[in-house]
């Protein structure tokens, strides 16, 4: 029974910064090197797993670097893993993508024979096992920055060959909640070109969108801000030729290609986790025992990552009704409680915060509030009534914020808000006005 094993990753983003950290994270100390280092390590890491696994090849289907970072380190490390994997025996397939078009290869660069980088139309190259054809592995790269073409329907089983056929394509596939779309498609163009799997990139997130055939998104190699939370790296894909058993009749239209069933195990390569954490201090009333249950809610998701977490990164959203809410939104307290938190750095994994959200509330009776005949009740009914309709929120809102809309250099970077953030807008005020007009 025909098997092929090869490894798909994507979206390695070689030397990118990470977006979104303070400037004493960035600059300094052993985060700063952790940081500069993760994508670097997760390659590294990629480059092991081959070495080891011995697949039949490995594709990387695009965004391996950034073209506006100009990082010649990015290209020269990638050719010198290529050359470890050559003398592994294990060919590389290579897709370029929007962020790391053809047109940003450097020239004077000079990639090992086991290396395939695709062009901008559809190739097709065969890799044998013992002489005789195993796999053809489809692809085309980005040739420009910004792909608006539909690539998918540019390619074609090659009907000469009775073996495993893949593509490899950097695309947005319908559905995917991607906000910069290239090279758009659909999943029915993706099953139309009769290949029997594909190793898709551009999407961060993992995802299996079919089974059969298998398509799939690898996910990114290393989670580059708090909105990439969880462990990040490839996929190491088996596929196997479906027996046909004795006896059997196939439809005239399976006699002539194998059927391939496909197993793809997940493998960490990023050494840097991102994580969002929801901490319930409902009816907590002095900060000590706020602190002690953020150690324990920091601990307990350090505890929780797989072997290969090197630092865990977290954004913690504290929740929950307390007489310490005005307390805990003073940039102070915060600020001293984050300091507190810093003897987590030296634990394995170790543990940062990257921001601290309070989302509490004071210990109020919303409804006993609404029935008071003075102005923090007056004040309550009418955010209650914006609440509830978006023309009352508009026809209240729209005026209060005009004037920073309105305003000759705010204007030219400030954005309108939507309804959500309206309603974001509206709830922090509520708690404004009941700290400030409530008589204690």
């Amino acid at each position: 029974m025909d098997i092929v094993r090869y490894i798909h990753a994507a979206d390695l983003h070689l030397d990118t910064p990470f977006r979104g950290l303070s400037r004493e994270a960035a600059q300094g100390g052993h985060l700063a090197q952790l940081l500069h280092d993760a994508t670097f390590k997760a390659l590294e890491r990629l480059f092991r797993l081959c070495e080891t696994e011995k697949p039949d090849f490995l594709v990387l289907a695009g965004d391996v670097y950034n073209e506006e970072d100009h990082s010649v380190k990015a290209q020269l490390r990638l050719r010198d893993g290529c050359l470890r994997l050559q003398a592994a025996g294990v060919r590389v397939f290579i897709a370029h993508g929007n962020h790391d078009p053809l047109n940003s290869m450097l020239e004077s660069i000079r990639w090992p024979d086991n290396v395939t980088v695709f062009g901008p139309e559809v190739e097709r190259h065969i890799v044998k096992k013992n002489g005789a054809p195993l796999a053809v592995v489809h692809g085309i790269s980005h040739a420009k920055a910004r792909e608006g073409r539909n690539l998918a329907r540019l390619f074609r089983r090659d009907v000469t060959h009775n073996c495993f056929q893949l593509g490899v394509l950097h695309c947005t596939v319908e559905g995917e909640s991607k906000a910069d779309r290239y090279a758009p498609c659909s999943l029915e163009d993706l099953k139309n070109t009769g290949l029997d799997a594909w190793a898709l990139g551009h999407v961060h997130e993992r995802r299996t969108l079919s089974h059969d055939p298998f398509i799939a998104y690898c996910g990114n190699s290393q989670g580059l801000h708090i909105n990439e939370t969880g462990p990040r790296g490839c996929l190491l894909v088996t596929a196997r030729a479906s027996e046909v058993l004795p006896g059997a009749v196939r439809p005239p239209e399976e006699q002539e290609a194998a059927s391939y069933a496909c197993h793809a195990d997940f493998v960490r390569l990023g050494p840097v986790q991102w994580a969002g954490l929801d901490l319930d201090i409902d009816g907590v009333e002095h900060l000590d025992h706020v602190e002690n249950r953020l150690a324990q809610c920091l601990d307990q998701a350090a505890e929780a990552t797989e072997p290969g977490c090197e630092a865990l990164l977290a954004r913690v959203r504290l929740q929950g009704r307390t007489s310490l809410d005005a307390a805990l939104r003073e940039t102070g307290n915060q600020e001293d409680i984050l300091e507190r938190m810093g003897h987590l750095a030296s634990g394995t994994p170790g543990v940062w915060i990257k921001d601290l959200r309070v989302d509490t509330n004071p210990p109020v009776d919303s409804a006993q509030y609404l029935q008071r005949e003075d102005l923090l009740g007056e004040t309550l009914r009418l955010a209650l009534r914006m609440s509830e309709s978006h023309e009352a929120l508009q026809e209240v809102g729209g005026p209060a914020l005009s004037p920073l809309f309105s305003h000759t250099q705010l204007r030219k970077i400030l954005a309108q808000p939507d309804d959500s953030q309206m309603q974001t807008l509206l709830e922090e005020a509520q708690r404004l006005c009941i700290d400030l007009l409530e008589v204690r």
